[in-house]
């Protein structure tokens, strides 16, 4: 049995991370735009061919930099989702306890 103390925190937990899941998932999504983005700036910089141009723009450090970022930002919200769902589901069992009880 989920205790109230459990409840409590399985809410407040997800309460409480709504604004860092949200951060951290629009900046994973917005990823794609933004490796164009720095992508295309760096390639603009750099001279030579085509393939050797490209490459200075994938090893730049201004991309280099965001792909770390990236990674952190990844690692977060991967774990809070996972908390998140475990509090949900928490939630879940209460609620289905609960109805149960009530019949």
């Amino acid at each position: 049995m989920i205790s109230d103390t459990e409840l409590e925190a399985a809410h407040n937990g997800l309460a409480d991370t709504d604004e860092e899941f949200g951060r951290a998932s629009a900046y994973v999504k917005m990823s794609t735009f933004r490796t164009k983005k720095i992508k295309s700036e760096a390639f603009l910089k750099a001279s030579g061919t085509v393939a050797e141009r490209e490459a200075m723009a994938y090893a730049s450090l201004e991309f280099s930099d965001y792909l770390e970022k990236l990674k952190d930002a990844t690692y977060t919200m991967l774990i809070l989702e996972a908390k998140r769902e475990s509090w949900q589901r928490e939630i879940d069992i209460w609620r289905t306890l609960s109805a149960n009880r009530r019949r």
